[in-house]
């Protein structure tokens, strides 16, 4: 036990030694932040919605048809034969397995491209943060959630910003 505080101890000192001997020489980024305000955020957005507009149509399309068959066929039913309420029910199978897989698919594409766009924004902030790295000769950038306060003058966010912005 008394050999764990010693460590302990030491690790502090050592923890301590190193901060201070970087001090000045470290910066924090929310990159949350700077995902949020990031200008080309809208622009990927549109980009995908135009993308994906016609496919997100035609899946409107096939519920809104699925729904009006059933509504018919709820309305018709009594007047069926069972051969004709086979058909049916056979016809809306095939209506919801049709849509089951568009929604899938176009969901599965969606989910794919918005992760491709957001990993190349989150490289630009990347690139961003070290080139502000090497300029201002920072050794250590720590995330804005991993501390508990940090002086406004340390805060490099609004940097990164500005960087990613042009």
């Amino acid at each position: 036990m008394n050999k764990l505080l010693k460590l302990a101890g030491a690790l502090a000192l050592v923890m301590t030694a190193t901060l201070a001997q970087a001090q000045g020489k470290i910066a924090v980024v929310d990159t949350a932040e700077v995902f949020q305000k990031m200008p080309q955020r809208d622009l990927v957005r549109n980009q995908l919605q135009k993308e994906f507009d016609g496919r997100i149509k035609e899946v409107q399309k096939l519920e809104a048809d699925g729904r009006s068959f059933v509504e018919k066929q709820q309305k018709d039913m009594a007047f069926m034969n069972d051969q004709q309420k086979a058909e049916a029910q056979k016809k809306l199978n095939e209506m919801q397995a049709t849509y089951v897989q568009k929604r899938r698919t176009l969901e599965e594409d969606q989910a794919r491209r918005e992760h491709e766009e957001r990993q190349k924004m989150l490289a630009r902030i990347k690139t961003a943060i070290d080139e502000i790295t090497k300029a201002q000769g920072l050794e250590l950038v720590i995330e804005r959630g991993a501390v508990i306060y940090v002086s406004p003058s340390l805060d490099i966010t609004d940097q990164v910003i500005s960087r990613v912005s042009k």
